[in-house]
Parts: C-alpha cells; structure tokens; sequence
C-alpha cells in the first residue's frame, strides 16, 4: 500500500482513488454553482471532508453548510445531494464504508 497525493486529483467530477474489501476512499470536485448530481443512496455510511470550498449538503431533505476543513458523516440508506455554494471549485474526500462504487 503507497501514499496517495490526493490533491493531484483535484479537477475529476469524481475518481475512486483506493479500497480494501471493506472501505473506498474518493475525491469530488465540484464547479461553482454545481452540484453532484443524482440524489444518491448508498448501503452504507459515506464520510465527506471539505478540503476546498463550501458546500450545502442535503440528507434526508435537511440541509447542512460545510466548509473547508469541516466532515460530515452521511448515514446509511440516507437520501442526499451536495450542491457547492461557494465562489470556487468544491473539493472534498469521500470515504465510503462498505464500498458503493
């Protein structure tokens, strides 16, 4: 297993970067004004970590702001949808426990 530069990442909608049978690591990047797409519902638990930017997370039809340097935790089987508020890109780690990609 080698380190991974996750900021040579920054710039893909979304890439898978690592796993292991019971985890997968990713990064996100989103444009000003975008959002992430479908509304997804995983199996389980996904954690997001603001690297870059601000965002407004929708789970199960309630909103929360983050910002650079903040997580949250999405539950599993949770509806949700990440819309990027801010001026800049939106740039953030994802971790998802089990796989869902």
């Amino acid at each position: 297993m080698e380190p991974i530069d996750i900021k040579q990442s920054k710039g893909n909608f979304f890439r898978i970067l690592s796993q292991t049978p019971r985890s997968q690591l990713g990064v996100m990047t989103i444009k000003s004004g975008g959002d992430s797409g479908t509304e997804d519902i995983h199996p389980g638990d996904q954690i997001i970590y603001i690297i870059e930017g601000e965002a407004d997370v929708e789970i199960n039809k309630e909103t929360c702001h983050v910002r650079e340097g903040m997580a949250l935790t999405i539950p599993e089987k949770a509806q949700h949808h990440i819309y990027n508020t801010g001026r800049t890109d939106l740039f953030f780690l994802t971790i998802y426990a089990p796989p869902a990609y």
